[in-house]
C-alpha cells in the first residue's frame, strides 16, 4: 500500500512538471533544496509557517524545500536550538546571531565552542552600514576589521566555527532608486576593504558571506567576488535577498560565476516571519520565482523580494544540486547527518 502510494505522488509530481510545464512544476524534483538565510528567530509558533509554506510548495510545483538554517532576529532572544529542530520536524538549525557588532560583539570568544555543543551550526554577524546616527561626540562606527573584533575572529579560525551569513555591505550603484540602501562607492568599499583585512589575517576563517557580499549588483562587483573567492578558499556566499539585482549585470557573467564558483554558492532567501496561511502561499511563490530563475531560461517576472523581469540562468542539474544542498551539507555542521535523518540519501 505504502509503495502504491509512492507511485501515485511521483507521477502526480511529475504530470505537474510535464502536464503544465515548467512554469508549474520543477523540473528537479527528486533534488533537496536548503534555504541557509532565513530569520524565524525564537518563535516557535513561526516555525510551523514554515512547514506549511513547504508542503505548498511542494504540493503546487512538486519542490522540495527540505530544509532551513535560521539566523534569528535583531531583537528575538535565543531559542534551545533543539526545541527549534523539533517544532520544525527536523528541518531547522539555528545559529547564535549579533545584529549590533558595531557596539561590540556580543558573545565572548571564550565561549564560542560551548555555543556549537549546544547544538547551534554557526554564528551570524550583522557588520553592514548602521542605519542609525552618531551619537554626539562620536566620530564613527567601528567596521567589521576593528580590533576589538579580534579575539573573536581568533577563536572562530582555532575552533572551526562557522560564521554564517555574514553581513558584510549594503548594495550600492547606479541604479537610481535602489540607491536608497548605500549609495556612497566610497563608504560602500570601505566595508568590503575592512571585511578583506579580515580575511586576510585569518584566512582559514570557515565563513559564508551573506547576500554574496553585496558584490554582485554589478559586473565589476561580480569580478571582485570572483577574486575573493579565488584568493579565500574557505569563503563562500549565499544568494539570499540577490535575484531582484540579476537584471543588473551581463547575463553570461552572472552564469559563467555562478558555474564557475558553483562549490562554493549556497541558496538562500533571507525570509522572515509571518502571521497567516495567505502570506505563506505569496512566500510560496516567491520561492517558486526564485528556483525558476535558477533552473530554467524562462524571463521570471521578480526575483524573491521584487517584480523585476529576470532572465532564467538555466543552470545544469550538477551545479544545481550544489547550490541547492550539497554545499550547505560540506560546509554546516550537522546538515548532512540531518538529510539523512529526514530520509535523504547522503550527499
Amino acid at each position: 500500500m505504502g509503495q502504491s502510494r509512492s507511485v501515485v505522488l511521483a507521477v502526480v509530481v511529475l504530470m505537474v512538471g510535464v502536464v503544465c510545464g515548467r512554469e508549474t512544476g520543477t523540473a528537479y524534483p527528486d533534488v533537496p533544496r536548503i534555504d541557509v538565510h532565513t530569520h524565524a528567530g525564537g518563535d516557535l509558533k513561526a516555525v510551523a509557517n514554515y512547514l506549511n509554506l513547504r508542503e505548498h510548495l511542494k504540493a503546487t510545483h512538486g519542490a522540495d524545500l527540505a530544509m532551513w538554517i535560521n539566523l534569528g532576529g535583531g531583537s528575538s532572544p535565543i531559542t534551545d536550538p533543539v526545541d527549534v529542530l523539533e517544532a520544525s520536524e527536523g528541518r531547522m538549525l539555528s545559529c547564535i546571531s549579533d545584529y549590533s557588532s558595531h557596539d561590540g560583539l556580543a558573545f565572548a570568544p571564550a565561549e564560542l565552542g560551548q555555543w556549537g555543543a549546544k547544538g547551534f551550526v554557526g554564528y551570524k554577524i550583522w557588520a553592514g552600514p548602521p542605519a542609525r546616527k552618531l551619537k554626539p561626540g562620536q566620530k564613527g562606527f567601528p567596521y567589521i576589521d576593528d580590533p576589538a573584533h579580534e579575539p573573536t575572529f581568533v577563536a572562530a579560525e582555532r575552533l572551526g566555527i562557522l560564521l554564517a551569513s555574514i553581513h558584510i555591505a549594503d548594495p550600492c550603484g547606479p541604479w537610481g532608486k535602489r540607491t536608497k540602501w548605500l549609495p556612497d562607492p566610497v563608504e560602500y568599499w570601505r566595508n568590503i576593504t575592512a571585511w578583506r583585512n579580515v580575511m586576510e589575517r585569518h584566512p582559514n576563517l570557515n565563513v559564508v558571506c551573506a547576500h554574496s557580499m553585496w558584490a554582485i549588483c554589478q559586473d565589476a562587483q561580480i569580478d571582485y567576488l570572483r577574486n575573493m573567492l579565488a584568493t579565500f578558499p574557505k569563503m563562500n556566499v549565499d544568494l539570499a535577498a540577490t535575484f531582484q539585482y540579476f537584471d543588473l549585470v551581463t547575463y553570461e557573467n552572472l552564469r559563467s560565476f555562478m558555474i564557475e564558483y558553483a562549490d562554493r554558492i549556497l541558496f538562500g532567501t533571507d525570509i522572515g516571519r509571518w502571521d497567516g496561511p495567505e502570506r505563506g502561499k505569496r512566500y510560496a511563490e516567491q520561492y517558486w520565482r526564485a528556483f525558476r530563475i535558477l533552473e530554467t531560461d524562462e524571463v521570471v517576472p521578480g526575483g524573491f523580494f521584487s517584480q523585476n523581469k529576470i532572465r532564467g540562468l538555466a543552470l545544469p542539474r550538477d551545479v544545481l544540486e550544489k547550490i541547492y544542498y550539497r554545499n550547505a551539507a560540506r560546509i554546516y555542521p550537522r546538515v548532512q547527518e540531518q538529510l539523512v535523518t529526514l530520509g535523504y540519501v547522503a550527499p
